[in-house]
Formats: structure tokens, sequence, C-alpha cells
């Protein structure tokens, strides 16, 4: 009996066994800091930005430089901008309105809305994160995501799978607000391609805390920007912006079918007419081989410009690439022709430009190199260049800055038969007479007289339908241009 007393009062005196601590729920904590104070109001972002855009200059990785400035309207469901943007003495004005299953964007310089389509609603999304994380931070809890097993030191990482979008959101253990958030996704000419925004200079805003700096890389770090929050409040409701339209929806955008023709323009070459694009790719056929000059804008049209050479020529390789300047119209295609063994050849300056577009990963949209990777062979044309097979002759040109566009300017003269072919230089209108030269016709006309080229027909690469310019052009109607006062 004592014995059963002794153990009965040694089983209560015995510690019970201790719970599991709960993990930290950082994603909360980080809502809790900088979203939950909205309720079902806003944060209203007053932002300037510093922006640098990749656009047609005059040499590769030169950025056109943009001022913006307006507000972004911000809840866990909803995003809203109006913006003005600034370009020497012009303003333009774009305005966004995303949520409620809804993407309606105006942008810069247009009267209609843009077509709405899960891949600008994912874009959108993404873009929102310019001005702060607040709707990523929603999505997340809404889709109820959980944090990652590995993330760098001190942070937690949180992904969701978007449309063309891999976003990464992650929050410091510290104090629990977003750190940064990086972006993968494809783009057609740089391939696997990756944004990061970096939140900085943390304030607070009554029950918000928000970071007053947003540092933006873009392109695996090649351009930069910087947005500057200089005020925030918190709203209880954003104002209407767009007007959804009577019939509307959010749906795939129809893929774009590629469609050309091929016109035998001289014994030799081979004008093929890309619709799709507007562009025109020149086939030069030699007795044993091919050159092909200028690809439009993506790997997808680089593989159909092969596909399509081969059946002019099946049993003859492409020895030869080459694009008259290093814009993606000219250029885009390149890793197609890399893929093949064909020796790239472009203007100065341009060889660096190209090795990273050979190099660069591909891996959420495979192409042939990312496939069956292989180095390029680049050759660099400086002054001149002469292809031939001992009957037929091409020659190379590098008029650079004469042409006023570019510094590593390309043009492509055939001997035999008087024709010149250029990327996009003369652009005279269809209907009218002559006109005053533009710096490019001028530069053009005076690279033929001081090679002495004795020209008879110019062909143009882009465009081909659109802008209702000539695009096989008398020589003479250049020259009747540089007569006009």
């Amino acid at each position: 009996m004592k014995f059963l007393v002794f153990l009965c009062v040694s089983l209560l005196v015995l510690p019970l066994p201790l719970r599991a601590a709960r993990p930290t729920d950082h994603l909360e904590k980080c809502w809790q800091q900088q979203g939950a104070g909205l309720k079902d109001g806003y944060a209203a972002f007053s932002y300037r930005e510093l922006a640098n855009e990749l656009e047609h200059s005059q040499y590769p990785w030169q950025t056109t430089a943009y001022e913006k400035k307006g507000t972004a309207w911000l809840s866990a469901q909803r995003y809203l901008r109006l913006d003005t943007l600034t370009q020497g003495p012009k303003t333009y004005y774009s305005r966004t309105q995303v949520g409620g299953g809804e993407v309606l964007v105006q942008d810069y310089g247009e009267n209609q809305l843009a077509a709405a389509t899960p891949e600008r609603l994912a874009a959108q999304l993404v873009a929102s994160a310019r001005y702060s994380p607040v709707l990523l931070l929603g999505y997340l809890r809404e889709q109820k995501v959980a944090a990652q097993a590995q993330a760098p030191a001190g942070l937690v990482s949180y992904r969701t799978q978007l449309p063309n979008a891999l976003v990464t959101v992650l929050i410091r253990k510290a104090d629990h607000v977003v750190a940064h958030v990086t972006v993968l996704s494809h783009d057609e000419l740089f391939g696997d391609v990756l944004t990061t925004f970096a939140y900085q200079d943390y304030t607070r805003a009554g029950p918000l805390r928000y970071a007053r700096t947003v540092a933006v890389a873009k392109i695996n770090g090649q351009v930069h920007d910087t947005v500057t929050v200089r005020s925030l409040t918190v709203v209880a409701a954003a104002p209407a912006l767009l007007a959804r339209p009577a019939v509307y929806e959010v749906a795939a955008a129809k893929p774009v079918l590629p469609v050309s023709t091929v016109e035998h323009f001289r014994p030799n070459l081979y004008l093929l007419n890309l619709q799709h694009t507007d562009d025109r790719v020149l086939i030069v056929e030699f007795r044993d081989f091919l050159v092909v000059a200028e690809a439009p804008l993506s790997s997808e049209n680089g593989e159909y410009i092969v596909r399509e050479a081969r059946k002019i020529a099946p049993t003859k390789p492409i020895k030869y690439f080459v694009f008259g300047h290093y814009h993606p119209h000219y250029l885009g295609g390149l890793r197609a022709f890399v893929a093949r063994g064909a020796t790239i050849l472009g203007g100065p300056g341009t060889a660096a430009y190209a090795r990273y577009l050979t190099q660069a990963p591909h891996t959420l949209q495979p192409d042939s190199l990312q496939r069956r990777p292989r180095p390029m062979v680049f050759e660099e044309v400086t002054t001149s260049k002469t292809i031939t097979d001992g009957q037929f002759t091409m020659q190379i040109h590098c008029i650079g800055k004469q042409s006023a566009h570019t510094n590593d300017y390309l043009i492509y003269y055939f001997p035999s038969e008087k024709v010149l072919f250029e990327d996009d230089l003369v652009w005279i209108k269809q209907q009218g007479g002559p006109r005053k030269p533009s710096a490019r016709q001028a530069g053009l006309y005076q690279a033929v007289q001081a090679l002495q080229l004795p020209v008879d027909t110019v062909v143009q690469s882009w465009p081909v339908a659109d802008y209702g310019v000539k695009t096989i052009i008398p020589f003479r109607e250049l020259e009747q241009a540089m007569q006009v006062k």
C-alpha cells in the first residue's frame, strides 16, 4: 500500500512533456508591419523615379534616362498608379488599375487600353513592387505560400510562380520587413533575366513601415533605376482611374505565327519578307554556302529563318550571319546561327554584346543553343570585308557614325548587281515628291559617295509594310532628296 502511494506521488511530480514551439510565421509578422495597418484602405505612395531604358541608342548598353513622378495606391488586393513621364520638353501620362480580376493599363502616349492578358496581369503585380511589396505580400498570404527550406543568412524566402515570372520575396528575420524581391522571367532577346527590387531606408508612416528608396536592378544588373518615395499616407479609398470596357475579359494572347514570303530578287539574292515582324531578311547564295543578313527580335525567329534558308538551298550550310547593327530587329535571332556553327559578322564594338547574348541562359524557354551549347565564332568588320566564291561577290562596309544612327553600322553592296542593302536609313515616303533629307539619308548618301559605289537600287530591311515608306528604292530618289534645301 505504501509503495502504491509513493508511486502515485512520484508520478505527480514528474515533469510534463514540453509542447514543440510553433515556428515563427515571418510572412504574417511582415504583413503586420507593412500591410495590416491598411485594414480596408490603401497606402498612397507619392514618388519620383529615375528610370533608364535600353532603346535604339548608338552603342550597346547605352541607356535613355527618364524622369517619372506620380502616385501609386496599394492594398492587399489592388494596385493603381497615375504617372507622368518627362523627357526634355515633352510630358506623357499613364494609368494603371489592377485587382478584382481586371488589369487596365493605358500606357504613355496611348489612347486605348492595352490587351488584358494573364501575362500582363502578372507583370503589373510585379511592377507594383517598384513602390512597395504590399500587393505581393497580400498575394502570398492569400495563396498560403510557405517559406522555402533554404534562404540566404538572416532572411526568409517565399516563392511563387506567376505566368512568365518566378517571384521570390525575401524577408529579414531581424525586423520582419521585406529586404528585396527578385523576379526571374523570360526575355525574347536576353533569355533568363533577373530583376531585383531592393528596399532601403525604412521608416514609419502611422501604422505602416515602408522603404523610402527602392533600388531596381534590371536585365541581370545591366540597367538600374531608383524610386524615391516622397511620402506615404493611408487613405480610405483609391480613385477610379480607368473605366472597364463593357465587353471585357482577361484572356491569353493569340500566338503570333510566323508568316513570310520569299522574293528571288536577283540570281544570287533572296529577300525573305517576314510579315509577322515587318522585317526583310537577306539571303545570299554562293556556290557552296549561304550568307544570311539580319534576324529580328528573337531566337524563335532565328530558327524560322534558318529553316526558310534551307528551303532555298537545302545542301548549302550557312557560313556567315551578319547583322547591320546591334538593334534587336537585326541581331535578335543571332543564337540560332551560332547553334549552326555560322561565323558571326558584326560592326566595331559589338563583339562583347553579341557574346553576352549567346552565353545568356535560356532555361525558361530553351532554344537550340541552350540545348546544344557551342562557342560563338565572331569576326568584327571595322572597315570592309569581301565575301566571294570566285564568281559572285558581296562587300560589307562599315559606315559607323556616318549612319547618324549607331556606331557599328554595316551596309552590304553587290557590285555585279549595283544593289545596296541597308537596315533602316532611307525612309522615302511612298507618296509625294522629294523631301529635305534626314541625317540618316544624308549619312548613307555621303558614305556611298566616299566609298565610290555605283548604286542603282537600295533595299531596306525595316520596315517592309508599315509607316508608308518605300523599301526598294531607286538610288536616284535618294540623290533627288539630297538636292532639296
